[in-house]
Order: structure tokens, then C-alpha cells, then sequence
């Protein structure tokens, strides 16, 4: 449970940075607040973390738990109303879906805070003249987790039958199963707890329902985490490849990267806050291939003059470009610079170059080209 905590965190830090960036986004808010409120009901029973706030309050921990588990699951809710309607509808629903939780969780804070100090630390395990406060936390606490949960189950079928990719459909079932399984679960345990108030604890129909009530909470469980978790994983999976191709094309063009850099320092983009993921290989690629392609611009008075028809070879262009870094680097010591005019030889491109994939993908040869061991041949005037 505590690598779980760990992982809802650090989960949440990622979402949240995600949404300084995206602030007007409401599908990423909500998935932020899920998981926010998750993490938070999970770190309140955290041993340590337990132990200081029942210092500060008896039975915070408690209060805390059933509340972020509430906004866990409004926010599940959000998720699948916004992904099942327009923006301007999903947001009038949902402000009626929050109104009500809202409700339920006041009177669930009002009888918290009422209730005898032993009922407010344990309210499931309540005895005495306690009894009743207890039955009412959790009867509250279940009400508005079982809103949630059965507003949840249209929308979630409702997307899984219109979504197009097969792994997502899957996941949307799987999900749908688990809510399902959820609403059964929470109305077994909303059962027990009026059995108990009104048969008394040790009624041997409260243990049968708080028994199948676990064997619905095993499916709801892992049904829920592995229906959202199962498009993430696969997504993921499928980005390997890319992710690698675009690291290895990243790593290749380093070597013309540094002698562009060093022949024109002025030729590195700004980088706009926010505009870019600094750590993302995908960004840093692009941003690399264009700092090449700017530099190859600016070697257009170096390049020494050449036919086009030698200029279609991969080891040509490398000779053409090698010459003009050299020529760059001999104006940088003596201190001159090209004098202007017409600029009549053409710059190093690629000849099937439609895409900014293939576009790179022919700097990464220019690059190979130039550094690899060997002379370049010699350019053909």
C-alpha cells in the first residue's frame, strides 16, 4: 500500500504539472483531482500519517479517508461525462452531480463532528449509544459514493460502445464491469449497516452480507484499476518503438548538432516556458533537427559551388557541408565575415523529404555521412 501512495503522488505531481500548462483543459483536471483526492485518502491512513492527525483531531483520518474516496469517485464521474458529452453540457451535469455530493458530504461532516469521540475514530466498529452515529457516518458516506458510481456506469457504457480503438473499448468494459461491481458492493455494505442498527450486530445475517459484500469488492477492485490502468499500458507499449527511434535519430545528429552549434552559437532556439517538455526525447529531437536545418541556412554563403546533378548523393551533400563548416570556421579566426550578394548554391536537402519525420530522418544520414570513419569524397565542381 505504501508504493501505491507513492505512485497515486507521484501521479498526481505529473497531472498537475500537466495543468499549469493546459489550466482550461477539464478532462486533465479532473483526472487531477481523482487522483489528488485518492492519494490523500490513502496517505490519511498511512500509519505515521494516522497517528499525527488523530493528535490533531480524534478521528480526522477517518473523515478524511471517506471524503477523498467521495471526490475520487465524483471525479470518475467527471471524467466519463466530459468524455461522453460536449463541454457546455458535461459542465451544467456535472454542476448537479457536484450539488448533490456536496449535500451528502456536509450532513456526512455534521455527523463527524457530533458524534462521541470513540464513534469518530472508528465509526464501522461504533458500540453503545454510538451506534447510531456510526451507521449514519458510513450510511452517508456510502449514499454519495453510490451517486457517483451509479451516474458513472451509463456514461462509462455509453463511451466504451462509440470508442473506436479495440484496447480502449476493452478497458471502458472492464471499467463499466467494476463500477457495476462497485454499486453492488457499496449497497451490500449500506445493507449490513442497517442490518446491524436494526437487527443488532451479532444477527448472523450481518456477517453473510459483509461477506459477499468482500467478494464484490475483490471484483470492483482490480476491475476498476486494471480497466483505466489497461489503455495507459498499451499506449505506453506501443510508444517504444517510436520512443527509441526518436532517441536513437536524437543521439545520431549530435555530432552536426555540435558543429553547427560551435560555427553559429547564436543559432539555439528559445525556449518558450511551458512550450516544450524539456525531458521528452520527442521535443528535444525536433528541437535539435531544427537548430540543424537553421544552421545549414546560415552556411549558404560557405558552400562551395557545385552541379546539381553530384548533389543527389548522401556523401556529396556530407563534402558540401563539410567544406562550408570549414570555410565558417576559418572566417570565425580571421574575424571576416561572407561578403554579402546573391547567393546562387543551393542548400543541402533531402530529395524525398515531405514530412519533418523524413526531413530528420536525412540530417540523421548528413550526420552519419560526415562523421563517419573516412574522407568525404571530394566536391565535384
Amino acid at each position: 500500500m505504501l508504493v501505491f501512495t507513492v505512485l497515486l503522488w507521484a501521479a498526481t505531481a505529473v497531472k498537475v504539472f500537466q495543468l499549469l500548462r493546459a489550466p482550461d483543459d477539464p478532462m486533465l483536471r479532473t483526472v487531477a483531482g481523482g487522483l489528488a483526492a485518492a492519494a490523500l485518502a490513502f496517505t490519511a491512513g498511512r500509519a505515521p500519517v494516522e497517528a499525527g492527525l488523530n493528535r490533531i483531531t480524534l478521528g480526522l483520518p477517518s473523515l478524511l479517508q471517506n471524503i477523498g474516496m467521495n471526490l475520487a469517485f465524483l471525479t470518475l464521474l467527471a471524467f466519463f461525462v466530459y468524455s461522453s458529452h460536449g463541454r457546455d453540457s458535461a459542465a451544467r451535469e456535472m454542476r448537479w452531480h457536484r450539488a448533490v455530493v456536496l449535500v451528502v458530504l456536509v450532513l456526512l461532516c455534521l455527523v463527524w463532528m457530533t458524534a462521541p469521540a470513540a464513534v469518530r475514530a472508528a465509526p464501522r466498529d461504533a458500540a453503545g449509544d454510538g451506534v447510531v452515529h456510526g451507521a449514519l457516518f458510513q450510511l452517508c458516506s456510502v449514499a454519495a459514493l453510490l451517486y457517483s458510481l451509479i451516474a458513472a456506469v451509463p456514461h462509462a457504457a455509453r463511451r466504451a460502445r462509440r470508442v473506436q480503438q479495440r484496447h480502449l473499448r476493452i478497458g471502458l468494459r472492464i471499467v463499466a464491469v467494476g463500477l457495476g461491481a462497485a454499486v453492488v458492493a457499496n449497497l451490500l455494505s449500506a445493507s449490513s449497516t442497517v442490518s446491524g442498527l436494526l437487527l443488532g450486530a451479532g444477527n448472523e445475517v450481518v456477517p453473510w452480507l459483509r461477506l459477499v459484500y468482500l467478494g464484490a469488492i475483490v471484483v470492483a477492485i482490480p476491475g476498476l484499476a486494471i480497466g483505466l490502468s489497461l489503455p495507459i499500458l498499451v499506449s505506453m507499449t506501443a510508444a517504444v518503438p517510436l520512443w527509441r527511434r526518436h532517441w536513437q535519430e536524437y543521439r545520431a545528429l549530435r555530432p552536426l548538432w555540435k558543429r553547427v552549434h560551435r560555427a553559429f552559437p547564436k543559432v539555439a532556439l528559445r525556449r518558450p516556458i511551458g512550450a516544450v517538455r524539456p525531458w521528452s526525447i520527442h521535443a528535444r529531437r525536433y528541437r535539435r533537427a531544427c537548430e540543424i536545418r537553421d544552421g545549414l541556412l546560415m552556411l549558404a554563403p560557405y558552400y562551395p559551388v557545385h552541379s546539381g546533378a553530384a548533389s543527389s548523393t548522401i556523401d556529396t551533400h556530407a563534402a558540401i557541408v563539410e567544406e562550408a563548416l570549414r570555410a565558417r570556421a576559418e572566417a570565425l579566426e580571421d574575424g571576416s565575415e561572407a561578403i554579402g550578394g546573391p547567393i546562387t548554391t543551393p542548400i543541402p536537402q533531402g530529395e524525398n523529404t515531405k514530412t519533418l519525420d523524413d526531413d530528420i530522418r536525412w540530417l540523421v544520414e548528413l550526420s552519419q555521412a560526415i562523421y563517419r570513419p573516412g574522407a568525404t569524397p571530394a566536391v565535384q565542381s
